[in-house]
């Protein structure tokens, strides 16, 4: 057994040794990030947490330039298209291939500023890292799985061949001749005219064509990259999301689930052995968790990185118990906690006021006063019509979380009251009396009566009381 363990740490090591983005930079963290390390199954780095292709910021590395070159072969093999590889130039990481230089700046100037491949530029950046979210080499290659038997490796070969022979495919960009009348664009719905630039797709049909802006994944809307497609009923996709509509990708290791057996949670999909806290990689089989962006976590983990802090008390709120949320301050929901902060009444189903960070009954009490001099908190704000929104607030209710299922928060109706003017609650409350007025003597005289009505009205609003 220890000799089969020292086998295994010299075999990631050589893997980490050899790996071409070690120690690349992150572009979403910065300096954050001391630079990538892959975790062990992962695919991630285990420093800063995010996927490789946010690391890769120099040329193509080696390994997928080898696979990307094998993978145009093999469409070559199975299309009756002439086309290349497409070549770089000086000004350009990558263009379509088979287009003058003219038509190559024509094709270009569709695309946002920031998605052109200039050599050393954001473009050419974001080209790499939808090579490596496109076309992931392990949903092609077994040598670059984890752990996969040698049944998975075969269906994984014969699953990565029947794609690249019913559904791969790459745009040919051209001029749309001038002599014909023009075409409808595949997923804008507009027209292209004859002379504009436009991209082919074979296995969608030969009059099928696409604005070079629209020539995207119908998954994730991005643009596909290098024109490289897999054609699906009817719709186009990058190579990620082609495949899982075929097979459930595991969304722990990023690779396609070849076993009989997975565990389904939110709609996403795990092998049973990857079905773990994100954290410390405890197991969660059977045991309790919470979902936090697509990644499970066990209790102690989620308390220990992501549980809020009480405002009146200052202790931590545990996932079992419940709290009230509002503007971004949290409270244990008890009426110790959730309380007045001068007079220590409960506001758990009541209206509060917001100042200064902390949450008070009435007006009185945020000012100091002394709440016995006035009328009741409770009453007072009863009495009063609800219709104006100015500092009055409700906070929202997160209950307990449940067990044995993703936890979620479940927020309860809100009841919101608002102090008005004195002057607009005089003013409504004659209104409302003479409303009730007009109808105890409906089916008499209603149009002089109404006229009266807004005459007096008019003259409480000339004196003063609106």
């Amino acid at each position: 057994m220890f000799l089969r363990g020292s086998k295994k740490r010299r075999s990631n090591r050589s893997q980490e040794e050899e790996d071409p983005d070690r120690g690349q930079p992150c572009m979403r963290c910065g300096d954050q990030c001391p630079g990538f390390r892959v975790h062990g199954w992962r695919k991630i780095c285990v420093h800063c947490k995010c996927v490789r292709e946010e690391h890769a910021v120099r040329p193509v590395p080696g390994q997928l330039e080898k696979m990307m070159t094998k993978l145009v072969s093999d469409f070559q093999r199975h299309s009756i298209s002439d086309d290349d590889s497409g070549c770089a130039s000086e000004e350009y990481a990558w263009v379509p291939p088979g287009l003058k230089p003219e038509q190559v700046y024509q094709y270009f100037s569709c695309l946002p500023e920031d998605r052109v491949p200039y050599v050393n530029s954001p473009g050419e950046r974001y080209r790499i890292k939808q090579l490596l979210h496109q076309l992931p080499a392990h949903d092609s290659e077994p040598q670059y799985c984890n752990s996969l038997d040698e049944e998975e490796k075969k269906e994984l070969r014969l699953f990565s061949q029947q794609r690249k022979r019913e559904n791969l495919g790459r745009g040919v960009v051209r001029l749309f001749p001038v002599t014909m009348t023009g075409a409808i664009c595949q997923q804008c719905g507009r027209q292209i005219c004859g002379g504009d630039i436009a991209v082919f797709a074979s296995r969608a049909g030969h009059g099928s064509c696409w604005h070079p802006q629209c020539f995207q994944c119908a998954s994730c809307s991005e643009l596909l990259v290098d024109l490289i497609y897999f054609y699906q009923d009817g719709q186009i996709y990058c190579g990620r999301h082609h495949a899982e509509r075929l097979k459930p990708r595991c969304q722990a290791c990023d690779e396609i689930i070849l076993a009989d057996e997975c565990t389904e949670a939110e709609g996403r999909y795990w092998h049973m052995k990857h079905f773990c806290c994100f954290e410390c990689e405890a197991a969660l089989g059977g045991q309790r968790y919470i979902m936090r962006e697509s990644r499970p976590y066990c209790c102690s983990c989620y308390e220990s990185l992501y549980a809020e802090y009480c405002d009146t008390c200052g202790e931590h709120i545990g996932i079992d118990q419940g709290q009230m949320t509002y503007d971004g301050q949290h409270w244990h929901a008890v009426d110790s906690c959730f309380c007045c902060a001068r007079c220590q009444l409960p506001l758990l189903g009541r209206p509060f006021l917001p100042r200064r960070g902390l949450i008070f009954c009435s007006r009185s009490c945020s000012l100091g006063e002394d709440p016995n001099n006035s009328d009741s908190c409770d009453s007072a704000l009863q009495s009063r019509s609800p219709h104006h929104n100015r500092r009055y607030g409700t906070a929202e209710k997160h209950h307990k979380l449940q067990c044995g299922s993703p936890l979620h928060n479940q927020r309860t109706d809100p009841v919101t009251l608002h102090p008005p003017s004195e002057s607009q609650s005089a003013a409504a409350t004659l209104w409302t009396r003479m409303r009730m007025k007009m109808r105890m003597r409906r089916g008499c005289k209603r149009v002089r009566k109404t006229r009266r009505m807004k005459m007096r009205a008019r003259e409480v609003s000339e004196a003063g009381y609106i």
